[in-house]
Parts: structure tokens; C-alpha cells; sequence
């Protein structure tokens, strides 16, 4: 079993925990662990690692008590607890800061940071995009200049030392940049909240691009239509299928000349009929 500090969903370290006790301890169970805990119902952790219900923050000092976390363990499990249950994107940033602190000497939390750093700027994909249709000579100023909107020299340095640590982009002996086929393991909890963020600063750069981009440079359109929960589904199948469709034309794409970002909006504008 790993540490605690290398989980993002209390449920599934509580699911580790347990098979860990019970491989070590053949008679233990969610009974033996429910009394530790000072649980009345025996069920209520067992349904709390399947999602059935959550965790209150003094049912995970209990909890953690019971399975004899030392304090900063302690810490991270409440933080986490706390992080995987909160209902906005607002609550979940603040309890990720708060996660991040407790381990933040962890070289898993280092990692953790930069992926979730790459996922919660938008200029990071930008340039991982950029970079190798066009030779700056590493002139981070003019690179910086190039985007729209601009960012900085320092900006634009440290994404490439990020993109580059992460594997993400690839310099060859020319000083020329290559994109590798790697991906990213912050974690499905993780990672959702920093590309939260990375879709509210999508949208702030459409918004942008209503005044600032010529109506032949850029595509803004929208319907506003009453569906059933039926139709709704429907709809989310054809835009994943239309954004895939997307993909395909721009890794089929040789004659690139521009980075652009392509969002697709789904959204409700009333409550439900009931």
C-alpha cells in the first residue's frame, strides 16, 4: 500500500487500508473497524468506501484516529476528505491548496504541483502547440509576444522548463522541439479541479476574442432550445463524437500555421421541470 500522501480519493485509501488490515489480520472487519471508530452502524464505513455515503470531518478525525495516522497524516486525510466532497470549484482549489501544503516536501506533491500547474494555465498547452511549428532561438521575449494575449519572457521560460520536466515536449540536438506521445497522472480528483480553471480562462480568452479578433478570424455561435434529459444525453454523444472529428483534422493537418483553441459549451439556463 502506498502512502496516504500519494492518494487524491480518500474512498479508494480506505478501500487499501481495509485490504491491507485484512491481509495482515484475517479476522478483521468492518464490524472491528466500525467499533475502533466509534461507529454505531458497522455498514457505514463500508458505504462510505463505495461512495454510498460521505464522510462528516468528525467521522474523519475517527477514522483517521482508528488507523493510527500520525498528525500530518491526519491533516492530509481530513484536507482530503473535505476536498473530495466539496460541491464547488471555489471550495475544492481551497482544499487542494490545503493538501498541497501539508506534503508539500513530497517529491509526489512536486509532481502533483507541475501537472497541476500545466492543466491550470492556459499558455501551457499554447506553446507546447507552438513551439515546434515555429524557431524562436529561444527568444522567450519574442516568443511571449507572439501569443495572444501576450505573457512574459519568465512566463514563457518556465512553462518550457515545466513542459519539458514533464516530459510533454522534447528538444532535440538542433534545439528544435518535438511533441512525444505522453500523457499525465495527476489523478482524476486532481486534475479536475486545475482544468476547471483551465476552462474558465478558455472562456475569458473567448470573450476576448468577440472585440479583439475579426469576425473571419474566429467562429462564436449559439442556440438556446428546450430538451428533455433524453435529448440532453444525445447532444453530450454528438459533441464528444463532432470533438474527436476535430482532433483528427488537426493531427491530419501538415501545413499549420497558427495555434487556436476550440470550446464547445453545453450548458442549462433554467432549473428542471418537475
Amino acid at each position: 500500500m502506498s502512502e496516504i500522501y500519494s492518494y487524491t480519493n480518500y474512498r479508494l485509501f480506505l478501500k487499501d487500508f481495509f485490504t491491507l488490515k485484512k491481509q495482515e489480520k484475517p479476522h478483521f472487519s468492518f464490524q472491528i473497524f466500525a467499533n475502533k471508530a466509534g461507529f454505531k452502524a458497522r455498514d457505514h464505513i463500508m458505504r462510505v468506501m463505495n461512495g454510498q455515503s460521505n464522510l462528516s470531518y468528525e467521522g474523519s478525525l475517527k477514522l483517521a484516529k482508528a488507523m493510527d495516522l500520525i498528525e500530518k497524516e491526519s491533516e492530509y486525510f481530513t484536507n482530503l476528505v473535505l476536498f473530495n466532497q466539496a460541491k464547488t470549484h471555489d471550495e475544492q482549489l481551497f482544499y487542494y491548496n490545503k493538501l498541497s501544503l501539508t506534503c508539500k516536501a513530497t517529491r509526489k506533491q512536486k509532481l502533483r504541483e507541475e501537472q497541476f500547474e500545466y492543466f491550470s494555465e492556459w499558455y501551457y498547452s499554447a506553446l507546447r502547440s507552438f513551439l515546434p511549428l515555429f524557431n524562436f532561438n529561444n527568444n522567450f521575449a519574442m516568443i511571449g509576444k507572439f501569443l495572444d494575449p501576450p505573457v512574459s519572457a519568465q512566463q514563457v521560460r518556465k512553462a518550457i522548463d515545466l513542459l519539458t520536466g514533464l516530459g510533454l515536449l522534447n528538444v532535440d540536438e538542433s534545439g528544435n522541439y518535438r511533441v512525444p506521445s505522453s500523457s499525465l497522472t495527476a489523478g482524476d480528483e486532481v486534475a479536475s479541479v486545475a482544468i476547471n480553471s483551465f476552462h474558465r480562462q478558455s472562456l475569458e480568452l473567448a470573450i476576448r476574442s468577440i472585440s479583439k479578433t475579426a469576425s473571419v478570424e474566429r467562429d462564436i455561435s449559439g442556440v438556446t432550445m428546450s430538451i428533455s434529459q433524453k435529448g440532453f444525453e444525445k447532444i453530450k454523444s454528438e459533441i464528444q463524437a463532432f470533438r474527436k472529428k476535430i482532433i483528427s483534422i488537426a493531427e491530419s493537418d501538415s501545413e499549420e500555421d497558427r495555434v487556436v483553441q476550440f470550446n464547445m459549451q453545453l450548458f442549462p439556463l433554467t432549473n428542471k421541470k418537475k
